[in-house]
């Protein structure tokens, strides 16, 4: 694996709201889960004081976006989610909760045995601000085969979520989407995707120095690197919506 210098957790938490989260489908952009400022100690709540225009650190991802509208009550969401995030449970069947047989349990549909039963169950989660849909499937394997191939094909052949083409692995940026860097360990909304790992997720891009190498997200703190094809890592699939 590339390995950066270690650094203090803090430190990875503040500078994981620096990033930038991805555009899907419909062109709009996720926001971090990062609602809170550094004043130079610590994490504290946002004001004109310590991150506005004139402050020592201005302009921080904390006091804007969907979180800080969410944190004021000004958000209007298609489903739920933690902070800005919004989020519709999708069962097996490909209805979404309450509407359709979803009834929105989660049964067995995190592990990697592509199930359709019973279809009622959920099974994965759309994002409503990128419009894509995500497996709850944790899958584990080496990049080469089993994540770009193996699991995929496996996906699509269950028809899971309604879809029998278009499941894939996601781009870096892409799981950086969901990536909620208000929370660790795992730093995602776990009441929409449970049973994530706090370990490393494939990304379907490759390491541009070296094509023997692709990029992971570690959902233990939300930041990207990159690790060799040829080991095991954590693999969520996904599809754009319709």
């Amino acid at each position: 694996m590339i390995r950066l210098p270690r650094i203090p957790s803090f430190a990875l938490l503040f500078a994981a709201s620096l990033s930038v989260h991805a555009a899907g489908p419909t062109g709009l952009l996720n926001d971090t889960g990062q609602d809170t400022c550094y004043d130079g100690a610590a994490l504290v709540a946002c004001t004109a004081a310590n991150s506005g225009d004139a402050a020592a650190n201005p302009r921080q991802d904390g006091r804007f976006g969907r979180d800080a509208a969410a944190a004021a009550g000004q958000l209007t969401k298609t489903g739920a989610g933690a902070k800005g995030f919004d989020y519709t449970k999708i069962c097996f069947n490909g209805n979404a909760e309450g509407s359709g047989t979803c009834t929105g349990t989660l049964v067995a549909n995190t592990t990697a045995t592509a199930t359709a039963t019973p279809s009622t169950d959920w099974a994965c989660t759309r994002d409503n601000v990128t419009n894509l849909i995500w497996s709850l499937q944790s899958g584990q394997g080496d990049w080469t085969i089993y994540a770009s191939t193996t699991l995929p094909t496996a996906t699509n052949a269950a028809t899971r979520c309604g879809y029998n083409t278009g499941w894939r692995l996601p781009t870096r940026r892409e799981l950086l989407s969901i990536a909620h860097n208000g929370a660790w360990s795992p730093a995602i909304d776990s009441a929409y995707f449970p049973a994530t790992q706090s370990g490393w997720y494939w990304s379907a891009d490759i390491y541009a120095s070296d094509p023997a190498y692709a990029w992971v997200v570690d959902f233990g703190y939300g930041y990207p690197y990159a690790d060799t094809k040829a080991d095991s890592h954590y693999v969520r699939l996904v599809r754009s919506g319709q």
